[in-house]
């Protein structure tokens, strides 16, 4: 590209746009490929004489120097048309042990979350949401993985990325994602299993085969051999057959779309204490039935609270993630996903340990509460307010989080220290689950006051994170 990044930017300040100057890329076919703003509006910058996408406003192409430049509205066609151009721009299936999770339930973090995960060794997954989420937050899967794939191009990351549709539970959310192009789909068990184990009599003959096959069998773990029961397998087998044939349905789906994913069983949501015996039979399972299992996210032993560290025995928790590590390994190779891994500080280098390094770990309200951090900081009044709404609908907001959080323990008015408050358990924990209220009833305001203070939303994500992976990864 001739045109230097400063000519190009003064060009378009004539028109009113802003240039993203570390989003410039050389195409093979010569020309070049930007992002820039126009007020609060994301823009494609084409350079040359001719444009791949659909004829823009003619106000919209112009002269600078004796370059042609088109400017076109960053929309899921424009997106479709790019990533084929760009293939950096697509998810793509992980291809390194370790891999971290980054929600983003605004849409706005993925430049910042990029600058930080860029500096380890993990496969970043950034478009990540789960249909709860959208939900709450009035997206769908195109809308997560367009906001995330604008970060992708604006930074300039070459990736690769992945972008996780996360807890889904029936075939509508799984078809919404693949028409989307995800590269990793996450099946939640936990509706399924709501409807109770099926008779021992029941099961099929493939069930009862995995048992009579795993039964007796010897997982050797840092702790020492574990013989898996077959008292267990048989409850395992009742309980989770079911559930698993929406997996089977699931990968089938994907199959027959052509799509070549990530797969994840997620049963981290349920009750009990996930045993090894039934991990076991989950892996043995899906691989009778041709599914291959990426990730297992079992339900470890202590207490997994929203924004809050993890609270339990570490030392139980170390020997769980070292026998699941175990059986992973023994029956396919897949690899552990720690949810609920926001400000998780005192397991996360346990669970890198007791992995071997191999593992996935998920994380996304850590992300929005550096939102509120920033509101706070900026505009005492409206964090005052949001705190408010938060506090009268706690009953809303908590419906579809499993939370110890009561009405009591909320302060009816906040300290005038920020910080203070956001240290206050409960007021985090409030605050963390009761984004979708929050964007609902103040939305454009907070994004209208992140945009506004749009370096220090970045610094504070970016931050936040690179806490998260020292930790982990120290």
């Amino acid at each position: 590209m001739m045109l230097s990044p400063e000519a190009l930017a003064e060009g378009l300040r004539l028109y009113g746009l802003h240039l993203i100057v570390g989003s410039i890329r050389e195409l093979p076919d010569g020309g070049a490929i930007f992002a820039a703003r126009q007020g609060s509006e994301r823009r494609i910058g084409w350079i040359g004489e001719t444009s791949p996408f659909p004829a823009p406003d003619p106000r919209m192409s112009m002269r600078v120097q004796e370059h042609l430049v088109w400017i076109h509205p960053w929309t899921w066609a424009h997106y479709r048309i790019l990533r084929e151009r760009l293939p950096a721009l697509s998810p793509t299936r992980c291809d390194r042990p370790a891999s971290f999770g980054a929600g983003d339930r605004l849409g706005m973090a993925t430049a910042a979350q990029i600058a930080a995960l860029e500096r380890y060794p993990v496969f970043p997954v950034l478009a990540q949401q789960s249909p709860r989420e959208l939900a709450r937050t009035g997206r769908d899967f195109r809308s997560v993985l367009l906001d995330a794939a604008w970060g992708v191009f604006a930074s300039g990351f070459a990736g690769p990325f992945g972008a996780d549709a996360d807890h889904l539970q029936d075939d509508e959310q799984l078809r919404a994602a693949a028409e989307a192009g995800y590269s990793l789909y996450t099946f939640d068990l936990r509706r399924a299993l709501a409807r109770g184990p099926r008779p021992w009599e029941a099961l099929s003959p493939l069930a009862r085969s995995v048992v009579a096959e795993l039964a007796d069998r010897r997982v050797e773990a840092p702790q020492g051999p574990r013989t898996l029961e077959e008292s267990a397998l048989r409850a395992a087998a009742c309980r989770y057959e079911p559930a698993l044939e929406e997996v089977v349905r699931g990968a089938e789906i994907l199959r027959d779309q052509g799509i070549d994913a990530d797969l994840e069983v997620s049963v981290d949501e349920t009750e009990e204490e996930t045993t090894p015996e039934a991990h076991a039979f989950i892996a043995v399972y899906l691989q009778r039935r041709g599914v291959a299992l990426w990730s297992l996210a079992p339900r470890f032993p202590g207490v997994f609270e929203k924004a809050v560290d993890y609270e339990g025995e570490v030392e139980r928790f170390a020997q769980a993630a070292a026998l699941h590590t175990a059986v992973a390994r023994t029956f396919g190779g897949h690899r552990l996903s720690l949810h609920s891994g926001s400000e998780k500080f005192r397991i996360l280098p346990v669970f890198r340990e007791a992995t071997g390094g191999r593992f996935h770990v998920k994380t996304s309200g850590t992300t929005w509460l550096q939102a509120v951090r920033v509101v706070a900081r900026a505009v005492p009044a409206l964090f005052a307010e949001l705190y408010a709404i938060a506090r009268a609908h706690l009953e809303e907001s908590r419906r579809d989080y499993p939370i110890a959080l009561q009405p009591e323990a909320l302060p009816p008015a906040l300290p005038d220290d920020p910080e203070a408050a956001l240290a206050d358990r409960a007021v985090r924990q409030l605050f963390h689950i009761s984004y979708g209220v929050l964007l609902r009833e103040r939305g454009p305001a907070i994004r209208a006051l992140l945009e506004a203070h749009e370096a220090e939303h970045f610094t504070a994500v970016r931050e936040n994170l690179e806490r998260h992976l020292e930790a982990l990864l120290k």
